[in-house]
């Protein structure tokens, strides 16, 4: 009986065709972003997130938060996205009608025992490599690493569940 407790512990809470159900609700966001080139800071983010149902397999996720650059400047951040579970696939989207594709994720469990999933797209010549990685904990991270002629950052933002 101990082993299978044991073995039950080990098994991460994210299961990839269920994905998008267990993001819904509200978060908790910390995001730093740093120059590629230079390796120097850029600036950080704190703020809420929500993914909302909309529909069985779709969900609406906002973004609001306070950026404080380097420098000592200061604004609000805000973002939108539209997120679609597909069989196993989450698919992330710019617009609710789903016709432009930002991301299409196909998670898979690490060799950590993690599940994670990486893409790529390109923002005319700019081009975003991101990787998610679903944590044991529950949280979750966001890494892009954006080159190009117009951009050169990397963007870390880990969430929280609110309550947790």
């Amino acid at each position: 009986m101990e082993n299978t407790a044991m073995t039950t512990e080990r098994q991460p809470p994210w299961v990839a065709e269920h994905l998008l159900a267990a993001l819904h609700g509200e978060w908790r966001f910390s995001r730093t972003l740093q120059d590629l080139v230079s390796r120097n800071p850029i600036g950080t983010v704190q703020g809420l997130a929500s993914f909302t149902p909309e529909g069985t397999h779709s969900a609406h996720y906002v973004e609001n938060g306070q950026m404080v650059l380097h420098n000592g400047g200061t604004f609000r951040a805000s973002g939108s996205y539209f997120f679609s579970q597909q069989g196993a696939d989450l698919c992330i989207y710019f617009d609710a009608q789903q016709q432009r594709l930002f991301h299409q994720l196909r998670p898979a469990v690490d060799h950590d025992g993690q599940l994670v999933a990486s893409s790529s797209h390109l923002c005319i010549a700019d081009r975003y490599d991101s990787s998610y990685e679903f944590l044991r904990s529950g949280g979750f991270v966001i890494e892009h690493q954006v080159r190009g002629p117009h951009k050169s950052y990397r963007s870390y933002t880990l969430y929280e569940r609110m309550g947790g």
